[in-house]
């Protein structure tokens, strides 16, 4: 079945809802959403900035990296980039740019420059994504509410900066560290804004407002084709589209999860290298950093002077050197495997099938960072409502400890292990499904596409099992 016939079939558009035609239609629609998330960033921001240190009830930094980082990842499953389209940080840019707010004005404060070509792309957001980790891991980001304050700052300055400069959202699309990581993970996404009716995108509208805009709505912020787009990788559901396209060929549908994963026409090498980076950090650097920090540390040490946490050199040394060579160890795996898979079927090339297979693995690093986040729920239960009775003692600057800490066990930890296991089979299934699906793309001899399929399928059981063994190492 051709991907066409793939995305017709079995799809129901909830534009035809009322409420949802309503809202889609509306002229400020993502003005409303986005305003009511600046005003809780503004909160964050000042708890973060100037509220107490400790890390277990500062509400700045407990409801960045628990509430907002944890519905983040549910989110990719459910609407793919749909924080891209409440996120204040783009928005404040978009904002300076247009000299409005959601209205179409007739002159820009922006200079419109085009982004330089050779920096279009998922390179520079996926090294972004990688330097994003190693503050965490290296720096202790997410347990530091003043590096998380410094973070929202630094990101808003440099989109209010790109939009002035650069057209439409460039920042977005082409800078924030964690948009590569938003967009594939957004591939997996059971929602999707697409084209109706491929005739009327083509020859049949010449004007193309919903790329261009016209004289009531703007064009697509994302330099996106909406009449041609084919995944979720770059569309953050602005519904500037909707809005401007004369034909109302534009819908919001529900459509089987994951599908874009094996149903792109033309996937591209620098998403699927990001794809592996982004596996490669959650499967494979988590267990090297468990096994090998201390022990490379040690050996670093010999030739860096140690200083006091977390702004140890040999420390950071080797958290950089470990992220690194767990990336490597992915990228290695995967075209290694790939390889196999080409010998196996007798295919002429290994990279098609590296490219294919890289997004279909998706899921297996998808389903880590969610049993991460099942861990945070059940076994970190009453933190939120601590940090939450902080925040109203002193608000919003969040400068006084409360009584005490109500944190609650919801499960034992071996429950959680448990259930963290299933979630990550579960996202092993849901990869092997996609590289069936890819297979069939790539050969159309049966025969051919299951030898193809086995290697790689072997490699997505590797790395599952060694997030499950990853997990296990913890509660040792």
């Amino acid at each position: 079945m051709s991907a066409s016939g793939e995305r017709r079939s079995g799809r129901g558009e909830i534009q035809s809802l009322p409420p949802v035609r309503w809202a889609v239609g509306l002229g400020p629609f993502q003005f409303l959403i986005v305003a009511l998330t600046a005003l809780g960033m503004a909160v964050v921001l000042c708890s973060a900035a100037v509220g107490v240190e400790h890390p277990s009830v500062n509400f700045g930094l407990v409801f960045t990296w628990v509430l907002w980082w944890s519905a983040l990842l549910v989110s990719f499953v459910l609407f793919g980039r749909a924080w891209c389209l409440a996120c204040p940080v783009g928005a404040v840019g978009e904002w300076l740019q247009r000299l409005s707010l959601w209205w179409r004005a007739p002159r820009s404060a922006g200079l419109d420059r085009p982004w330089p070509r050779r920096l279009r792309g998922m390179w520079l957001p996926t090294g972004l994504f990688v330097v994003f980790a190693f503050l965490d891991n290296g720096y202790g980001m997410s347990n530091s509410p003043r590096m998380t304050a410094g973070l929202i700052i630094v990101l808003t300055l440099a989109a209010a900066w790109v939009g002035l400069v650069f057209e439409r959202r460039a920042f977005c699309r082409y800078l924030c560290p964690i948009t590569a990581f938003i967009g594939l993970n957004a591939l997996a996404a059971a929602f999707e804004l697409r084209r109706r009716d491929p005739v009327s995108c083509g020859a049949g509208c010449p004007t193309k407002d919903c790329y261009r805009g016209n004289e009531r709505r703007y064009g697509c912020p994302m330099s996106e084709f909406p009449g041609a787009m084919e995944s979720n990788l770059h569309c953050n559901l602005c519904m500037e589209c909707v809005k401007s396209c004369p034909r109302e060929n534009i819908a919001l549908r529900l459509r089987p999860a994951g599908l874009d994963l094996w149903a792109m026409s033309r996937p591209r090498l620098d998403g699927a290298v990001g794809a592996v980076v982004v596996v490669g950090l959650a499967t494979v650097a988590p267990l090297l950093m468990l096994l090998l920090l201390s022990p490379v540390r040690r050996l670093l040490s010999l030739v860096l002077s140690a200083g006091a946490p977390p702004n140890d050199p040999p420390r950071l040394a080797a958290v950089a050197v470990l992220l690194l060579a767990g990336i490597a160890a992915s990228a290695a795996l995967v075209y290694a495997f790939s390889h196999l898979s080409r010998l196996a079927a007798a295919a002429e090339a290994t990279r098609p099938l590296f490219i294919r297979y890289a997004y279909a693995l998706i899921p297996v690093g998808l389903s880590r960072l969610l049993a991460d986040v099942l861990d945070h729920v059940l076994r970190t239960w009453g933190a939120l409502g601590d940090v939450t009775r902080a925040l109203v003692l002193d608000f919003p600057l969040n400068r006084v400890m409360p009584g005490q800490v109500s944190v609650v066990h919801l499960l034992e930890p071996v429950t959680v292990y448990a259930l963290q296991a299933g979630l990550i089979i579960g996202g092993l299934l849901w990869s092997l499904s996609a590289m069936r699906r890819v297979s069939l793309r790539l050969f159309p001899d049966r025969q051919a596409g299951i030898a193809s399929l086995i290697p790689m399928a072997g490699l997505a059981l590797l790395l599952s099992w060694l997030s499950v063994w990853t997990l296990g190492l913890a509660l040792l």
